[in-house]
């Protein structure tokens, strides 16, 4: 089978489906791994496709919450221990939506007096546990599928607010790309809030780190510190600390 043949079929499964495994690529081409490695590299790079661990996924195709909350739990809890150093009493915080910030809203301790606004119903339900957090749910359309608030009234919302630090979820970061979503609508709601912060912060799992989504948040320099589950001197990370982004 021409390389060709084999690309169109890679890329029919994966409008059929989403998200495909790199093994069942192996089995309906009868191909090596090695071939079925080297044809995803070519259309990750032509822009065809995102390599996910164990195979590929279409390039706007982002599971549900409840299917990314329990995905690298332990990872992202331990992230999130990492990020809550950042925190200190009496600041205004923006919360985005996504499992890493709700895993951070878990960590907080119950006598912190802060002020929290999100467009987040999880992180919001969570806040309510609070006795001494002021907490705001940013109003909006629901988007279903992040369970966050979006649209024009949330937009309005946060023109008004100038919070110290904003803990902004992301699918993808690279250098050269900057920090990308899935969704376009995310996006005007993620601008909007790093526009209303001093400060921005977000929490990636190692995996997410050079890849890309179809809409642009920002340029990597508006990022001003990036939580990892790795040691800040990882090879991986050098990249980021050139372009600026303090990598804790």
């Amino acid at each position: 089978m021409l390389k060709i043949e084999r690309h169109s079929i890679i890329l029919d499964e994966l409008r059929a489906h989403n998200r495909i495994k790199s093994s069942t690529l192996c089995d309906i081409l009868d191909v090596s791994e090695d071939t079925i490695r080297r044809d995803l590299n070519e259309l990750e790079k032509s822009g065809n496709l995102r390599k996910v661990r164990g195979g590929a996924s279409t390039l706007s195709y982002i599971p549900s919450f409840e299917k990314r909350e329990v995905i690298e739990i332990q990872t992202k809890h331990n992230i999130a221990k990492k990020a809550l150093d950042l925190i200190k009493e009496g600041m205004v915080l923006i919360i985005d939506g996504g499992t890493s910030n709700l895993q951070l809203v878990n960590l907080l301790p119950l006598d912190m007096k802060l002020t929290i606004f999100t467009n987040s119903i999880p992180v919001a339900s969570k806040l309510c546990e609070y006795p001494h957090v002021d907490g705001v749910l940013l109003g909006g359309n629901i988007l279903r599928q992040g369970h966050t608030t979006i649209g024009f009234q949330a937009l309005e919302s946060l023109v008004e607010i100038h919070a110290d630090m904003c803990f902004l979820g992301i699918t993808s970061v690279d250098t050269e790309n900057g920090l990308t979503e899935a969704n376009r609508q995310e996006t005007t709601i993620k601008k909007a809030m790093i526009k209303a912060s001093n400060k921005v912060v977000s929490m990636v799992i190692s995996k997410k780190l050079n890849t890309r989504q179809p809409f642009k948040v920002c340029e990597i320099e508006s990022l001003n510190i990036m939580v990892t589950e790795l040691d800040s001197a990882d090879q991986l990370l050098l990249p980021y600390k050139e372009k600026g982004v303090l990598i804790y």
